[in-house]
């Protein structure tokens, strides 16, 4: 009862904070400025009440062995900074990777050994209103709690992103799976805080054809009806499928008749289908400014978007702390340069041997600093890695200090198409197990691999070695599909099953799977510039 008491209250005094766009950019300034200033002070704090002063805090397992208090670690801060003492932490053996943090493997360190699941990582200062589930699903997903002060929060970013592309007040709309996806409800209720409302949500799935659990359905149903009771009305959610994306290119061509510009939040990959079913039927939708995200924003996307007088401005985030980087209006050679919120979290890299892989790559450790942030993390790996430097920007980014910039961002412990993302493990167990059993062969004779067509999008290409007998390709791609979707989450499978069968995304090839540097066949295959140069090659 307590919790639903949280929620009509919360939602209440949501609705009664919202502001003004200007009000909400003024506020935004602020508030960035001054805690960078005091980034450090936040970053002690925060680590002081929710892992030295919370006996229940997975880190003590790791600091404790290593002798460090909380006093060593403020010495670090002030003598080295923020980031130098994670790497110190991190040497020290202070950190969780991803299959740690998920608790799919024990933690083997500093002298002991135990298990973590996500719900250990919850913030223990947050009053959660609403849960919603990361898109990147195994077993039951990791389940993110949100309340309604961490959105007040995350809405400034969204007004000073706006503003920086000279679309603070131009119509938004959004292109994102229906609840309880996190991207579609969150920027829903975001943007309407900072007094420019969502017009449309398209969904790429058709909400009828999902399962979803009585108290969601009451849940969603509440949510929608307070909103609009308080004053602050959201888009209910319409089907537009993948294949449909002409709809949601009809949208933005009529409301640029009226507006200079538009906006809409999406995939990278829906935001290429909107760009390619204007072209095909003569629309003009030069304007129109795509945020997107879930997904890597490659050279080949970025060039199919400008191409049909669009923009791409890249939004990079993890469900367990929400967006955290956004691309600036100055030109940048690397498609998805960002410039990360410093004062809200902190970034290290940290060399992972990729599992199911001979691959070694610059994995990102996330450390939060904003109070609100649904995951207390320091020096957490979210299975991403990439490129992370310094340097100056005469955005209004870098006006507010933020030159920590990110690029080449990718995932190196799932496979991502079309905003859907599945974890690799899962790929593995149907690829050497399952795929062998019903359609003959060994383990090493199905292969994944990733990559792009010439228009950008995804595609998955599942390779079949000619050891195996004859196989008839819908039903081997219809069969894999199946067997994902039990392997999932029930919630988010759902979703990514139905968008992966609409885009078909999913390819059989009749070859043999492609060995590492070292000569292994994996069942997941890290695509080099190497391997993409030699594709490449061997298409044209």
């Amino acid at each position: 009862m307590g919790k639903y008491i949280r929620f009509i209250d919360g939602i209440r005094k949501f609705a009664k904070a919202r502001m003004q766009p200007e009000d909400a950019v003024a506020a935004a300034r602020r508030l960035l400025k001054k805690r960078m200033e005091s980034r450090e002070e936040s970053f002690l704090k925060f680590v002081e009440k929710g892992i030295f002063q919370y006996p229940e805090s997975p880190y003590l397992n790791l600091l404790k062995p290593r002798n460090i208090s909380f006093q060593v670690l403020k010495s670090w801060v002030s003598k080295d900074g923020i980031e130098a003492s994670l790497r110190t932490l991190e040497r020290e053996g202070v950190y969780f990777n991803v299959e740690e943090f998920k608790g799919r493997v024990p933690v083997k360190r500093n002298g002991g050994q135990f298990r973590c699941e996500p719900a250990m990582f919850d913030n223990p200062f947050l009053s959660y209103v609403y849960e919603v589930r990361s898109g990147a699903t195994r077993s039951e997903g990791t389940r993110i709690r949100i309340d309604f002060d961490y959105l007040h929060q995350r809405s400034l970013y969204d007004a000073l992103l706006l503003d920086i592309h000279g679309c603070l007040k131009a119509p938004v709309a959004n292109w994102f799976p229906v609840f309880p996806g996190a991207p579609g409800i969150n920027s829903s209720l975001r943007f309407a805080h900072i007094g420019n409302p969502v017009r449309r949500w398209f969904s790429q799935v058709d909400e009828k054809k999902m399962t979803v659990g009585l108290e969601r359905k009451l849940g969603k149903k509440l949510l929608f009806w307070l909103s609009r009771l308080n004053g602050c009305p959201l888009a209910e959610a319409e089907h537009v499928s993948l294949n449909d994306a002409r709809t949601v290119a009809e949208w933005a061509a009529r409301t640029l008749e009226s507006n200079p510009q538009c906006v809409i939040y999406t995939f990278a990959a829906s935001a290429v289908r909107v760009c390619i079913a204007a072209s095909e039927a003569g629309l003009s939708i030069k304007g129109t400014k795509f945020l997107v995200t879930g997904e890597p924003l490659t050279q080949q996307k970025r060039r199919e978007i400008e191409w049909a007088g669009a923009s791409a401005v890249p939004v990079y985030g993890i469900s367990e702390a929400g967006v955290i980087a956004a691309g600036c209006n100055v030109p940048h050679m690397k498609s998805d340069h960002c410039h990360l919120y410093q004062d809200t979290t902190a970034i290290i890299p940290h060399d992972l041997n990729v599992p199911y892989s001979d691959a070694t790559v610059g994995s990102y450790l996330f450390t939060s600093l904003l109070y609100e942030s649904p995951k207390l993390l320091l020096n957490v790996g979210m299975g991403d890695f990439g490129d992370i430097r310094m340097q100056t920007c005469n955005c209004g980014f870098g006006q507010v200090g933020f030159e920590a910039c990110l690029s080449n961002i990718r995932s190196y412990e799932k496979l991502t198409g079309e905003g859907v993302t599945f974890v690799d493990t899962d790929f593995v167990w149907i690829l050497e197990k399952k795929l062998p059993e019903i359609f003959g062969g060994r383990s090493t004779d199905f292969q994944v691999i990733e990559e792009e067509d010439r228009n950008g999008i995804p595609q998955l290409r599942l390779l079949v070695s000619p050891r195996v007998g004859n196989v008839n390709e819908s039903e081997v791609v219809n069969t894999f599909i199946k067997l994902l979707k039990r392997a999932e989450d029930r919630g988010w499978a759902q979703s990514g099953t139905e968008m992966w069968k609409q885009s078909g995304i999913v390819r059989m090839v009749r070859d043999f799977p492609m060995p590492t540097a070292s000569g292994k066949i994996m069942s997941f295959h890290l695509m080099t510039p190497r391997d993409r140069k030699a594709s490449a090659v061997q298409a044209a």
